[in-house]
Formats: structure tokens, C-alpha cells, sequence
């Protein structure tokens, strides 16, 4: 096992390609876990905040509309609207990148294969047998192997952060329609 990771690591194509996918899944990590706990957080926050809204008739202290509601001159839906848009811009940076390498990752694989089976043919002999071209294709396919791996998780990733993006509006959106509600009457 060890030697056929040796022969893997020798051709500077792979090597490229598996550095490549292998700091791409650690940035799929890194952002997640960052944005999943930033966001944990601030569903909380928000949905306390909702909490105390739908009690004391008055915004929260607690909710990031309140600051930049207050920047504001007159509440209206308008500035409400703005506000909620500048936090879904907060809350979804970081995102776009899980989906680029979901989507890449699997070509950045197949590239290496690729090139992996082009070099494996390249290096054959006039009469060549499965015992010959199993090995080296076998080699070539790991970074098909790879780029999978980590497109997987950078997938399931960016779908778990979209939904908490999507409770978080929902609940500024729903602070948003009950305060200008109250305001009405």
C-alpha cells in the first residue's frame, strides 16, 4: 500500500491535484464549522429577540436590526428590507465558496485521472497486459477518488448553512412584519 502511494506522490501533476483538493477541503472545514457556530449563534440571538418583540411591543436590544434600524431616521418597511439584506449578505459570505468547490472538485479529480492514464499509456510497451495498465489506472483514479471526497462534504456543507441563512431571514422577516404591524394600529 505504501508503494503505490509512493508511485501516486512521484508525478508532479498529481501531486498539484491532490495539494489542490486537499486545501480545498480544508477550507470547506474551516468556513463551515466558522459559519455553522456564527450562525448558530445568531438564530439564538435573533430568536430571543423575536421572543421579547412579541411581549414588549418594542425591538429587541438583543436583534442586529436594532443598530441598523437605528442609523435610520424613520422605521418603514423600506429600511427594514435594507437591513435584512445587509444581513443576509453577513450571513452568506463564506457560502459561495462551498459551492465552487462542490462543483469543481470533481473536475479538478478527473483532470488528474486524466493525466494519470495519458502517462500510464505513455509509458507502455508495444505488448501490454491487464497486470500492466491495472495498476497504473488504478493510480490515476485516486484523484477522481479525491475530488468526489471532497466535493461530497463541500455539497452537504453548503446545504446545512443555506438553511440556516434561510431561518435566520425568517425570523427578521417575521420581527420585521409584526413590529410594522403594531405600528399600523
Amino acid at each position: 500500500m505504501l508503494q503505490e502511494t509512493y508511485k501516486v506522490l512521484t508525478n508532479p501533476i498529481s501531486l498539484i491535484v491532490l495539494g489542490w483538493l486537499g486545501l480545498y477541503l480544508f477550507f470547506v472545514f474551516f468556513i463551515f464549522f466558522n459559519k455553522f457556530f456564527f450562525l448558530f449563534k445568531w438564530l439564538k440571538k435573533e430568536e430571543e429577540a423575536l421572543n421579547s418583540l412579541l411581549m414588549t411591543n418594542n425591538i429587541s436590544e438583543t436583534t442586529s436590526l436594532r443598530n441598523c434600524l437605528l442609523k435610520n431616521d424613520k422605521i418603514s418597511e423600506l429600511s427594514f428590507e435594507a437591513c435584512i439584506l445587509a444581513a443576509k449578505k453577513t450571513a452568506s459570505s463564506g457560502t459561495t465558496f462551498l459551492s465552487i468547490v462542490a462543483s469543481t472538485s470533481p473536475f479538478i479529480g478527473l483532470f488528474g485521472t486524466v493525466v494519470g492514464i495519458l502517462n500510464a499509456f505513455s509509458h507502455m510497451q508495444t505488448s501490454a497486459t491487464i497486470n500492466m495498465i491495472a495498476p497504473a489506472i488504478s493510480e490515476a483514479l485516486v484523484a477522481t477518488a479525491v475530488g468526489i471526497l471532497v466535493a461530497i462534504p463541500a455539497y452537504s456543507f453548503h446545504q446545512i448553512l443555506m438553511k440556516k441563512i434561510e431561518d435566520l431571514l425568517t425570523l427578521l422577516n417575521m420581527q420585521k412584519d409584526f413590529y410594522l404591524d403594531n405600528e399600523e394600529t
